[in-house]
């Protein structure tokens, strides 16, 4: 690693600008490639005196690309508040030459900050940025599947076990900035950068959350189905399939979500799917009740063209509680919002859970799985 640090001061801007520059290794260039031409990608976050573009300010901007296959930061550092019109203006040209900016939450507030700020100079700057990507909103809906407490970049950042020397937030640091300003010292400037570069740099890694997305849109081939019995604490034995299917890429972590007792675990290219079985009788309840007459001593209904040769001491108008077949086979809960078009058996009228006959084949059918486990990730 290198780095070298010089004041510039340019043009009609009369305050001083510190200019930071450092190279490190990039070690998930390859997930990089999945965004586009990785030396067209610029990461960046900045740094500001508070959450009003209006009353305040920007301080520090760090940014970083790919050169000749390693991570070049450069960071742009306000000395005194008038410095800021410079670093916008540096900042613009350098993210000029890139086709894509990609932020943590930028859309929200990176941007219109920038564009605000830019907004009370008179420079050159431009408002429009090129092509961006917020991978907090590509993220966010892994919440789930990584079981996150939430979604902030150093909690996204640990699942990839990234070495973060920084202990700071961004509004904690607005108190150094305030400290460097009056005294200059290096304390509360090294605390600033180190932040910042932290951040710029683990952005950078973040793309390689982004295939758990591409994992699960598949394509996922099936490899193998058991099924299982195993006894619970209380001594009931119980029953569950285990499918496995594998994947076109290899997974950063190992992860695990479910919901009904489905789980789903995903290790390395491998997603291994758990159902809980049920083995026995359910029933199916048909639309429309007043089609169909109940049998009592069948405890099944009919449609009304075959109850017409039933006799009426035999027979009632179905309900809606009444109208079913009962059905015998082995069983899987369905995820809440999962639509098949198959047939749906319960224990009762609208008694969850609702469940599928159990069919391997079922799980050949990319749709069917890919649908399945969004479901799952949805409840």
């Amino acid at each position: 690693m290198f780095c070298f640090l010089d004041r510039a001061a340019r043009g009609s801007y009369n305050e001083a600008m510190k200019t930071i520059t450092k190279e490190f290794s990039c070690p998930y260039l390859s997930d990089l490639e999945a965004l586009g031409p990785v030396e067209s990608i610029l990461f960046f976050d900045i740094e500001t005196t508070g959450l009003s573009s209006a009353k305040d300010q920007v301080y520090l901007i760090g940014c970083a690309c790919v050169r000749d296959g390693r991570l070049l930061l450069k960071q742009w550092f306000a000395d005194s508040p008038a410095a800021e019109a410079e670093l916008l203006v540096h900042f613009y040209l350098f993210a000029s030459r890139f086709s894509l900016l990609v932020h943590f939450n930028g859309d929200a507030f990176d941007l219109p900050f920038l564009r605000e700020r830019a907004a009370r100079f008179s420079t050159p700057l431009p408002r429009a940025f090129p092509k961006s990507l917020d991978l907090y909103k590509r993220l966010r809906p892994l919440k789930k599947l990584l079981c996150l407490p939430d979604c902030r970049q150093k909690t996204l950042e640990a699942v990839l076990c990234t070495d973060r020397k920084d202990v700071y937030d961004g509004g904690q640091l607005i108190r150094f900035y305030g400290e460097y300003l009056r005294t200059g010292k290096e304390e509360p400037l090294h605390a600033l950068l180190l932040h910042n570069e932290e951040d710029v740099r683990g952005l950078s890694a973040l793309p390689r959350l982004l295939a758990y997305g591409r994992f699960l849109e598949g394509p996922l081939a099936f490899l193998s189905a058991r099924l299982r019995e195993y006894r619970e604490p209380d001594g009931s034995v119980q029953k569950e399939a285990i499918l496995s299917f594998k994947g076109n890429q290899s997974l950063p972590a190992p992860c695990s979500f479910g919901a009904g007792g489905v789980r789903v675990l995903l290790r390395e290219d491998t997603l291994t799917l758990r159902l809980p079985l049920r083995e026995g009788t359910l029933l199916y309840f048909f639309k429309n009740p007043a089609d169909y007459y109940y049998l009592p001593e069948e405890g099944r209904a009919i449609h009304k063209s075959v109850a017409a040769y039933v006799d009426k001491a035999h027979k009632k108008k179905a309900t809606a509680a009444t109208c079913f077949q009962p059905r015998e086979g082995i069983f899987f809960p369905v995820p809440r919002g999962l639509e098949t078009g198959l047939p749906l058996f319960s224990e009762g009228y609208k008694k969850k859970p609702f469940c599928l006959e159990y069919r391997e084949e079922l799980f050949h059918d990319p749709g069917f799985l890919h649908d399945f486990l969004l479901a799952v990730l949805s409840e």
